[in-house]
């Protein structure tokens, strides 16, 4: 028995775009994307469809961004893919090649905006006064539809800032004039009363302590709604890092006060959890660490974090050149008053450096200090009992220290900023109790800012600037771990720790009692 199966027939689609270059390119890469996800392949009529969808795509594309006025046709062995002699050539024609539907496509000018209203939905709906400049549209604008879509979201949301948390757009009408190639732009809007800040409803925690979460609430029940306040309390939420996820829901009506209740959903995250790791560095060899972290310890975000370090490893005699690091961190949230944490860190550590060893004792208590979400403020005491050996000769420390950091904070992220600024100033003063009896100073200042290059998020210039200074009667009187050194990723790339500066006669680092850094980075994301 011989069976014969028919081939199903294919197509492909030639395209040829006259006129505005850029959308010439964006048409030619949304074929080439239809062609990958839906191939025109099947019967002759299944080509056909395939091939008027390809057409609807394009027509839709141009419409979208502002070519009104655009002419395409689609043929298929010389026939218009409307007309009924199209199917009947493809029927005709073998199916040994693939079937060329020529689409020709003639953008034409581009449709600019030409009149913007904004209206209420109603006669006897009044309406807030709206800063138009900021809702990102103006006259003489493209007629794009994600730019007016963008404009409609941003005047929602200048609508919300003035107090207006119901507010929401019934229509948008769209009108396109072929005479003058301009669109009448007219948003209707239903503002809803003006609300005021109403109940915060937590549930889904089951290890934090709700009542004291209430009192991280950045306002009070009554207060004027604004977006802000909804934004910063996800904010003081999210940054405890004890839940996985945090889900802030206005409710969508106003209750009998005329305020709009919010309801916080929460996932828990783990409070306990362990974790191990090793690397290697050319300039500390090989090293384990391991940590323990619980954060939620007393039932109000309290965070214990006790980590160990083994480094140097394989990096000459094993027992005397093996450095380690034993450290407890301890942070409570709104210490004593909101917006103030209280830090517990103390260390036990054995530095194997090119510059020294050193052996230390720390300990610090301190406070962070939020003044506003762009400006922090960080004070504290710090103690510190050190032997430094360095050429062969050892001294002991015990020193004092008032550390003091100001940091303000402009970046558009913290983890992946890629606009704005960052400027940080750190002053600590020192006083060595032990047998030098010596006072000095540490004093730094660092910028960094991010200048989004070309499609947003993928180029980001980062240049850093950093100078530093001790004041002090004699730079023999600093310990050597509190010098300045430069080298490595935060300070200049290529060197390691320590590397880029004057050395002594034995070779080893001197560092200095002031330094100055700058650095300007492109990077590039791939994916």
């Amino acid at each position: 028995m011989i069976c014969a199966v028919a081939q199903a027939r294919t197509g492909r689609v030639v395209l040829t775009v006259t006129g505005d270059e850029r959308m010439s390119a964006d048409l030619r890469e949304l074929v080439e994307d239809f062609e990958k996800r839906q191939p025109l392949e099947g019967d002759a009529l299944a080509l056909l469809q395939g091939a008027q969808a390809v057409a609807a795509r394009l027509g839709a594309a141009l419409r979208s961004r502002g070519f009104y006025d655009a002419t395409l046709t689609v043929n298929v062995e010389g026939q218009p893919v409307d007309d009924a002699a199209a199917l009947a050539a493809l029927e005709a024609r073998g199916d040994s090649q693939p079937a060329s539907f020529d689409i020709t496509v003639d953008t034409g000018p581009r449709y600019r905006i030409g009149t913007i209203a904004i209206r209420p939905a109603g006669a006897e709906t009044s309406l807030p006064g709206v800063d138009r400049a900021g809702i990102g549209l103006a006259p003489g604008d493209p007629a794009e539809a994600t730019s007016i879509v963008a404009a409609q979201d941003r005047l929602l949301g200048e609508l919300r800032k003035q107090g207006y948390a119901l507010a929401s757009i019934r229509d948008r009408d769209l009108v396109v004039d072929h005479g003058t190639r301009e669109m009448a732009v007219t948003f209707v809007v239903q503002p809803g009363p003006v609300a005021k800040m109403g109940a915060v409803r937590f549930s889904g925690t089951e290890k934090v302590d709700t009542s004291w979460l209430q009192r991280r609430v950045p306002f009070a029940k009554g207060e004027p709604y604004t977006p802000d306040k909804v934004e910063d309390l996800r904010g003081k939420l999210t940054s405890l890092g004890t839940f996985n996820a945090v889900r802030v829901k206005p409710a969508t009506e106003l209750d009998s006060n005329g305020e709009l209740p919010i309801d916080v959903e929460l996932t828990d995250r783990l409070q306990r959890s362990i974790g191990f790791g090793a690397s290697y560095e050319t300039q500390l060899g090989f090293a384990v660490e391991g940590f323990w972290v619980h954060r939620n310890l007393f039932g109000q975000a309290e965070s214990l974090r006790l980590s160990a370090e083994i480094n140097h490893l394989g990096q000459g005699y094993a027992i005397l050149d093996t450095g380690f690091a034993f450290r407890a961190a301890f942070r409570k949230p709104d210490w004593w008053r909101p917006n103030q944490d209280l830090r517990v860190q103390a260390a036990a550590l054995r530095e194997v450096l090119d510059a020294y060893t050193r052996k230390a004792l720390t300990f610090g208590v301190g406070f962070d200090r939020t003044v506003s979400p762009r400006f922090q403020v960080r004070f504290g005491l710090a103690f510190e009992w050190a032997n430094i050996l360095r050429n062969g000769v050892d001294a002991t420390y015990v020193l004092w220290g008032v550390p003091v950091s100001l940091l303000w904070n402009y970046a558009d992220s913290d983890l992946d900023p890629t606009r704005g600024w960052r400027l940080q100033f750190d002053a600590t003063p020192w006083a060595d109790t032990g047998l030098g009896g010596n006072f000095f100073t540490v004093l730094r200042l660092t910028g960094r800012s991010y200048f989004d290059l070309g499609e947003p998020g993928r180029t980001v210039l980062a240049t850093r600037a950093s100078i530093g200074s001790e004041p002090a009667l004699s730079i023999g009187g600093i310990p050597p771990d509190k010098l300045f050194y430069a080298g490595g990723g935060g300070s200049v790339r290529g060197f390691v720790y320590q590397s880029a500066g004057p050395r002594d006669a034995f070779d080893n680092p001197l560092g200095g009692a002031s330094v100055v850094e700058a650095s300007v980075e492109p990077p590039h994301r791939l994916l």
